[in-house]
């Protein structure tokens, strides 16, 4: 996570995205706490590469911003990271529990991230069953 001063430079240099982020998004990636989650999660599942830790706080902030979706999240770290599939859902859980959790509801309104809609299916009118007039008795 950015420092101070850089958090400043990207401010200058991106107002749009930080007028449109809602205050307790940036809350959480300005958190000291934030980073040291990241950390703690990428342990708990078998990634202790400092580079690759860096590149799962940075999906993490890009969910944040709304620039990637939760749902490539666990496919972009399998991916990317070249991890199995359950230590990617499991890094993704931790994520949720704590870091996303903190900001659901600004996730969803913002972004439309983690509310999921099923298209309702059209149910096909039953057709009564006939009698196959061309079938022919097997003997």
């Amino acid at each position: 996570m950015p420092d101070e001063l850089n958090l400043q430079k990207l401010k200058e240099e991106y107002p749009e995205v930080f007028k449109k982020i809602p205050a307790n998004i940036t809350k959480v990636l300005l958190s000291e706490e934030t980073p040291s989650q990241v950390s703690d999660i990428c342990f708990k599942n078998g990634v202790r590469d400092e580079k690759r830790i860096e590149r799962v706080a940075y999906w993490i902030t890009l969910v944040l911003l709304g620039g990637l979706s939760m749902e490539d999240f666990t496919e972009t770290i399998e991916e990317e990271l070249k991890i199995n599939f359950g230590a990617a859902k499991k890094i993704q859980d931790e994520a949720n529990r704590l870091i996303f959790s903190q900001v659901k509801d600004d996730l969803a309104n913002l972004y439309g991230v983690g509310v999921k809609t099923t298209p309702k299916l059209e149910e096909k009118p039953k057709r009564p069953q006939k009698k196959d007039i061309y079938k022919e008795p097997i003997e």
